[in-house]
């Protein structure tokens, strides 16, 4: 689930890593919609990068936008095969036809 896994190493002070960087800081790993918004809004970052989440979701942003239910990627299908697990993921348009 998105959101889930957040593996920093012990001892990481993301702030500290912020305040030393004077450019656009970016953070992923592991944020939902409700931690990313928290975080650009406190300052923490200036903006989110979803990985694993675009991958079930083609249309991530909508969802995000709309707060609406995020599709579970399948794990097994993300290094290698075919297209099963890239394009065959339904978009809230296919879900509510």
């Amino acid at each position: 689930e998105m959101g889930q896994s957040r593996n920093l190493p012990a001892g990481a002070d993301i702030a500290k890593l912020r305040a030393g960087f004077d450019g656009a800081y970016m953070a992923n790993n592991g944020y939902d919609r409700a931690l990313a918004i928290k975080t650009v809004e406190t300052g923490a970052a200036d903006l989110i990068a979803f990985g694993r989440p675009f991958l079930a979701n083609p249309d991530l942003v909508e969802r995000l936008e709309k707060n609406a239910p995020l599709n579970e990627p399948d794990q097994s299908t993300f290094y290698g095969g075919d297209a099963h697990g890239y394009t065959d993921y339904p978009t809230l348009e296919e879900i509510a036809a």
